[in-house]
């Protein structure tokens, strides 16, 4: 703590010195007694507490009860900024998700207060405080960098006072005074001994005082060198940093291939997956068979070990949604799809079922129902906490370089490399089926719920089964492939609870099978 004060105290004083100090913002999107909707607050400091305490940065009052006391804490280190929750009896979220230890917070955040609390928006800015109006930085100094630490700002304030010499002064101008009225005093007839005594003890005192101030000084001067080397040591550390940062990146850009030299040998293992027909099975007699002109609906790619991988909900989601042919598959009966696999150029072509394919439908749930007087079950699947994968082995030796054990812990931030056919054949010049390219940055280090979450995804439907790959070594390497959308629950005006689709989307990692 004494540390943060140091710094918040050290960085308010370099903001009314006029120094540039980068800023943020903080907009409060519910109104509360202290906030009102759609205001917002420009953050200073590089570490600031939320919550109800007064000597919170961002102070709430009591008409937020599941706000605590200190709630969550914002601190910036160098360009990342973080938020770490504090309370342990209330969560605090970033886009409606649990905040477990800390989270780094990309601009348009949604901050939360708890389940029921007040929600906040959090803004980068591109220019600092030193364009803002004195009297702005001194309010904006004094509520972050002051108002939180204020014991610590008093001493700090003595010290640098002590520093200047201004106390030191004083009390020997007062000895002075002091001297020369004790020899006026002796002048006179009515001077007791005792006055003078008093007199000679204060000088003494004040002679003391000095001298302890003159140490003080010279304590602070050293303590003030040694956090100067130390910031000098840190700065020479961030800037070697710095330097070898920009020797990779400069490396990368120049030496390594680009996204064309990385992508282009890949897209021929990179597949469209067209549906042909449906053939439902019961007590040995066939129920309906219907066969279509081959329409390309998803995305599958064909590792280097020729194993064939798609997303399962790409081989099933059309069973599950024809309620009759789900009825018969999962009470006993058969329903069998028929797809065709083919790259782009033609060269690979693979003909399969569903049937044939090997996936996880161990989290999948069954209802009771009733068909035509037939008792039985409609199966529900669960693709989004890291089953959505299905598998065949092929006859084929070749395809994309892959490493499961490298999806485990991607660090976010990380730029993925995607390939898919979005839209099918729908936006495609005649005789052109060549996938799409995009990317997709990470957002968690990590799995989250058994899945890798991504941002400023470029996919969109026919994506799902595409392959995702990230760059080592100068090579795309392939870590998981395209599920979908992250949905959030919310509740509509008239009650009803739906799925809303969130900026996250979900990637499951090829280490799940």
């Amino acid at each position: 703590m004494a540390n943060r004060a140091t710094q918040s105290l050290t960085t308010g004083m370099k903001i009314l010195g006029g120094a540039n100090i980068p800023t943020y913002t903080l907009e409060y999107l519910t109104s509360t007694a202290k906030h009102k909707q759609g205001s917002y607050e420009t953050i200073v400091v590089p570490y600031i507490e939320l919550g109800r305490d007064k000597k919170c940065g961002v102070e709430f009052g009591d008409d937020t009860p599941t706000v605590s006391r200190r709630h969550c804490a914002i601190e910036r280190k160098g360009e990342e900024t973080f938020i770490v929750n504090l309370s342990t009896s209330n969560p605090t979220l970033v886009n409606g998700r649990p905040v477990n230890e800390k989270f780094f917070l990309n601009n348009g955040d949604e901050i939360q207060l708890s389940m029921e609390g007040p929600k906040l928006r959090f803004n980068t800015t591109k220019t600092g405080t030193a364009k803002m109006g004195f009297t702005n930085k001194m309010n904006l100094v004094m509520k972050q960098a002051i108002k939180p630490y204020k014991t610590a700002a008093i001493a700090f304030l003595v010290a640098l006072l002590v520093l200047a010499g201004g106390g030191t002064f004083a009390i020997i101008k007062l000895n002075q005074k002091n001297e020369i009225v004790v020899a006026e005093l002796k002048k006179q007839k009515d001077l007791t001994a005792a006055q003078a005594d008093s007199m000679a003890n204060i000088n003494k005192k004040n002679a003391e005082l000095v001298a302890s101030l003159a140490k003080n000084k010279k304590e602070l001067e050293n303590k003030l060198a040694a956090e100067r080397s130390r910031i000098q040591a840190e700065n020479a550390r961030l800037t070697k940093t710095l330097s070898e940062l920009k020797s990779r990146n400069d490396s990368l850009m120049n030496n390594n291939k680009s996204y064309v030299e990385l992508i282009e040998p890949l897209k021929e293992y990179t597949l469209a997956i067209f549906y042909k027909g449906i053939k439902v099975e019961f007590n040995g007699s066939t129920i309906a068979e219907e066969t279509y002109d081959p329409n390309c609906m998803c995305t599958g790619f064909l590792l280097e070990d020729g194993t064939f991988v798609t997303a399962r909900h790409c081989i099933d989601a059309i069973l599950t949604e024809i309620d009759v042919a789900n009825f018969y598959d999962a009470s006993g009966g058969s329903a069998t799809l028929s797809y065709m696999a083919m790259s782009y150029d033609g060269n690979i072509k693979i003909d399969f079922t569903n049937k044939m394919m090997k996936a996880d439908y161990s989290m999948d749930s069954f209802s009771m129902v009733t068909y035509q007087g037939m008792s039985g079950s409609l199966r529900r699947p669960n693709y989004f906490e890291g089953a959505d994968w299905a598998y065949l082995k092929t006859s084929y030796n070749e395809g994309l370089p892959y490493d499961k054990s490298l999806s485990r812990q991607i660090p976010s931030g990380t730029e993925l490399m995607v390939l898919g056919y979005s839209y099918g054949m729908e936006y495609r010049k005649s005789g052109t089926l060549e996938p799409y390219f995009s990317t997709a940055k990470v957002t968690l280090t990590g799995l989250q719920n058994g899945t890798i979450n991504v941002t400023e995804a470029g996919w969109d439907g026919g994506n799902s089964g595409g392959p995702l790959f990230m760059e080592k070594d100068g090579r795309a390497i392939c870590i998981g492939l395209v599920t979908g959308t992250f949905r959030k629950m919310e509740r509509t005006g008239s009650g009803d609870v739906v799925g809303m689709n969130a900026g996250i989307k979900i990637v499951t990692p090829l280490c799940n099978f």
